[in-house]
């Protein structure tokens, strides 16, 4: 007899990206035409050599970079982030909007294009040397003048600390940092007859402030909300489990010859194995909602393992839990106590294992459809920790129906992120733990459905799903 467990079960895996992992991140919708790899938010301590920032230090940056009186209180209402950000977009405008621009970075669309490139090129730096890399690279300006090397160098070589929060500033509020920037710009371009007289405005020199920011909190210096890249635990669990448990169980059955809606088994119940499903408009609920999902998950353990809902209810919540860190430096606390603490890549920032890859799609025989596709890749090489637990009092089945699921998703060239008929995305897994009774647990899944594939079969085809209502149509 196979053992319930009264306590939670972990299984823990360890992928490893052959080929480079491309995972977009749905949030960032601009007119970059670079897309950006996956982030989260998440508070990254600073090691104490990073924490310090010296008033020197800030005393010294506003002293270099005094401002106009006529915008003074503007910029006093800065944090120093803040101010460190305004100039350094100054410092590009400075060098780059002469006449109708440079590069990309020209025309009437210009300030538009300065804003989507800096906020992506914040998003996907971890200093401001990669961030003004990235800014000149995608707005195809030339290296700037000699003169300009001292002053931007200071700002690039700024405390980390410092680096991060200016990151953070710029991310948030690009749009505003933006416009002081080019106010500040245009009001010292005014200081010059030439260009005043074009713009048919009087030439003023105006006296200039030297500002004052307080020490950078404590709490502040001594960690930092960044935006990580990171492997969606959603896709993860769709990619390894939901998609590959479906995939199995249909062909099983024997139902996996037609293109999916077009076969024997509803759409709706294809739905709910393949993506969760959807609770029609206007539903009404049955009074025995309760004994229709008890029914439902005892006769299909991968629904009760990984939850869905009907026409009208929620068959209840699922027994999988789960959850995935890149190894990396930055995810080093959540790492802590497992396998993957120890590994050389948890010693590496992730910012270093981000990459970018430009692709084209070649324009056809009538010169149509080309195109030209920019975005962020993890590196091959990178490695994924996930953990997949189990709830309390799982039944057996539902417990091999999990383990039956990875190891169709391991054995078929598992992938993660998209892209991967283009060849991003494969990975290799290992196990890191596996439950003792593991290969038992998915014996016993297996009988169970070779046994009751009839009773299955026509609970999807009906869409009663083993139950005594049609309840999936």
């Amino acid at each position: 007899m196979i053992e319930v467990y009264p306590h939670r079960v972990d299984y823990e895996l360890l992928l490893t990206a052959q080929t480079a992992v491309s995972h977009h991140d749905p949030a960032v919708q601009d007119d970059s035409n670079v897309q950006s790899f996956n982030r989260q938010k998440q508070i990254v301590c600073q090691p104490e050599t990073l924490a310090a920032v010296n008033q020197e230090v800030i005393d010294r940056c506003v002293a270099a970079h005094p401002v106009p009186i006529d915008i003074a209180d503007i910029c006093r209402d800065l944090t120093f982030p803040e101010f460190v950000g305004v100039v350094l977009v100054r410092t590009f405008l400075d060098a780059y909007n002469r006449g109708e621009g440079t590069g990309v970075f020209e025309g009437m669309e210009r300030y538009s294009r300065l804003e989507a490139r800096l906020r992506h090129g914040a998003i996907a730096s971890a200093t401001l040397r990669r961030l003004w890399d990235r800014l000149c690279d995608s707005l195809q300006v030339p290296i700037h003048g000699g003169d300009d090397d001292l002053p931007l160098l200071d700002l690039l070589t700024l405390p980390a600390i410092v680096q991060q929060s200016v990151l953070r500033a710029l991310v948030q509020d690009y749009r505003s940092i933006v416009a002081i920037a080019r106010l500040w710009h245009t009001t010292a371009k005014l200081e010059s007859e030439e260009y005043a007289q074009a713009a048919g405005r009087m030439a003023m020199v105006q006296p200039k402030q030297t500002l004052s920011f307080a020490p950078m909190d404590a709490r502040e210096v001594s960690a930092v909300i960044a935006e990580v890249p990171t492997v969606s635990t959603n896709s993860l669990r769709h990619q390894m489990v939901r998609e590959p448990g479906w995939l199995r169980l249909f062909g099983l059955l024997g139902l996996r010859g037609a293109a999916p809606g077009q076969g024997p088994v509803p759409a709706g119940v294809e739905a709910m194995f393949y993506n969760g499903g959807n609770i029609e408009s206007g539903a009404k609920q049955p009074s025995s909602t309760f004994g229709l999902a008890h029914a439902i998950r005892q006769a299909y353990p991968l629904l009760d393992l990984v939850g869905g809902v009907t026409d009208s209810f929620d068959v209840g919540e699922s027994r999988l839990q789960m959850a995935a860190w890149l190894v990396c430096r930055e995810n080093a606390a959540a790492l802590a106590g497992t396998p993957a603490a120890d590994l050389p890549a948890a010693q590496l920032s992730i910012y270093d294992m981000m990459d970018s890859v430009t692709m084209t799609r070649h324009a056809g025989q009538v010169g149509e459809g080309q195109m030209i596709l920019s975005f962020e890749t993890l590196c091959a090489g990178a490695q994924v920790f996930a953990r997949l637990s189990l709830t309390p009092h799982t039944d057996p089945r539902t417990h091999g129906a999990l383990v039956d699921a990875v190891e169709a998703w391991r054995s078929d060239d598992g992938t993660i992120g998209g892209g991967a008929a283009r060849g991003f995305g494969h990975c290799v897994a290992e196990w890191l733990r596996r439950h003792d009774e593991a290969d038992r647990y998915r014996q016993a899944y297996l009988e169970d459905v070779a046994a009751r594939s009839d009773e299955l079969r026509e609970g999807l085809v009906t869409g009663t799903l083993c139950s005594k209502s049609v309840v999936v149509t």
